[in-house]
C-alpha cells in the first residue's frame, strides 16, 4: 500500500512549511480528528519521517497508524538533548495512541546500602518513591522485593560476595556459599569489611542512581550543531540554542531563553523522578554534551561526571547573554 503524502500537513513551531524540516527535534502525528497518533524525535525529522512512510508500505502496525496521519507537527530543538527530554516527557503527558514504550512507571523498589556493626554494607531493599528530592545514593529500580533478592544472588555469586554479610541470609561463621567456593569467605574472617565493601560498590555501580551532585536546579545549555541539515528557508525555526532545566534529575523544562529558565527554576516545581529522563541527563553530562549553568544565578558551574570531575564550563559569551538575557 502507498500512502499518499500529498495531503499531509506540516508546521514547525506553530509556523505552517511545505516539508518537513532536516534538523533535530520532535513530530507528532495527528488524524483528520486532531487525535494524537504517534509522538517521535530524530536529529534529522525529514529523513526519519521519509522511514516511517517507507514502512509503511507493508501491511501492519505502521500502515495502519500513517493511513490515518493528516498533520505532522514538528518541535524544533536545538540538537539532540532537548529532542531526547522532550519526547520522553511528551509521551508520558499526552498518551499517544501508537506509543508503546516509556510509559511512567508504577510502584518500584530499590536498594540502599547501610553499614552494619562490623563495617560491612549492607543491601536493604526500599519502596522507591518517585516524588521529592534525591539526596542520597540509591542502586536499580525493580517491581518487587522478590526481583531485588534475585539480583542481589546474582552479584554476590558472580563476585564471590557474602549472602550473610550484605544481609541477606542470617546464620553464623562460614556460610553455605563459602563452603561450596561461592563465597571469598568474609562470613569465616578471611576477607575485612573494606574489601567486601570494594567488591559490593563495584558490582552495584552500573545499577546507581546518583544523588543529585548540585546545590539547586542547574541548566544545560544545548547549542545548535554548526553542521546542521537544516538550511532552508525556515533556518530562523530552530532554536540556536536552548536551556534545559533540571532538578533533583526532574526535567522541568526547556526555554530558549536564560532568564525565563531561570525565573521558572526560582518559582520551584514538583520534583519527580523518571528513570528515562534521568538516563538522558546522566549520559549527557557524562559526555559534556552542553555547557553547565547555575539555575538560580546563571553562573557556569563545575561538572562532576566530567572527566576529573573538576571540568568547569567556560563564561557565556556576550551573544548568549543578549540572546538570552
Amino acid at each position: 500500500m502507498l500512502i499518499d503524502r500529498k495531503q499531509t500537513r506540516y508546521s514547525c513551531n506553530g509556523v505552517a512549511v511545505d516539508a518537513a524540516p532536516r534538523c533535530s527535534g520532535v513530530y507528532r502525528f495527528y488524524n483528520k480528528e486532531n487525535a494524537l497518533l504517534y509522538i517521535g524525535k530524530s536529529i534529522d525529522i525529514a529523513t526519519r519521517l521519509n522511514s516511517h512512510f517507507a514502512d509503511a508500505r507493508e501491511p501492519g502496525r505502521q500502515q495502519s497508524m500513517m493511513s490515518g496521519v493528516h498533520r505532522i507537527d514538528c518541535q524544533l530543538t536545538a540538537g539532540e538533548i532537548g529532542a531526547l527530554l522532550i519526547e520522553n516527557a511528551a509521551i508520558k503527558d499526552e498518551a499517544p495512541l501508537y506509543n508503546r514504550r516509556q510509559r511512567r512507571s508504577r510502584k518500584l523498589w530499590t536498594q540502599r546500602l547501610q553499614q552494619d556493626v562490623e563495617g560491612f554494607l549492607q543491601v536493604i531493599p526500599s519502596d522507591f518513591c518517585p516524588a521529592g528530592e534525591r539526596i542520597e545514593s540509591v542502586f536499580g529500580l525493580f517491581r518487587s522485593r522478590k526481583h531485588i533478592d534475585d539480583s542481589l544472588r546474582s552479584i554476590a555469586r558472580d563476585h564471590g560476595l557474602c549472602l550473610r554479610m550484605l544481609g541477606a541470609e542470617r546464620g553464623r561463621g562460614a556460610c553455605f556459599q563459602h563452603q561450596v567456593g561461592r563465597c571469598n569467605g568474609a562470613c569465616a574472617g578471611k576477607e575485612t569489611a573494606e574489601e567486601h565493601n570494594v567488591r559490593l560498590l563495584l558490582a552495584l555501580e552500573k545499577q546507581r542512581i546518583a544523588a543529585w551532585p548540585f546545590a539547586g536546579p542547574v541548566l544545560l545549555m544545548e547549542e545548535r550543531a554548526r553542521d546542521s541539515k537544516y538550511d532552508g528557508k525556515n533556518t530562523a525555526l530552530q532554536p540556536p540554542r536552548q536551556f534545559h532545566l533540571i532538578n533533583h534529575w526532574s526535567y522541568l523544562g526547556t526555554y530558549e531563553r536564560r532568564d525565563r529558565a531561570r525565573q521558572s527554576a526560582k518559582r520551584g516545581s514538583d520534583l519527580v523522578f523518571d528513570r528515562d529522563t534521568y538516563r538522558i541527563a546522566v549520559r549527557s553530562l557524562r559526555q559534556s554534551s552542553g555547557q553547565l549553568l547555575d539555575g538560580l544565578s546563571g553562573e557556569a558551574i563545575a561538572n562532576p561526571f566530567a572527566t576529573g570531575n573538576s571540568s568547569i564550563s567556560k563564561p557565556v559569551d556576550n551573544g548568549a547573554d543578549q540572546q538570552s538575557a
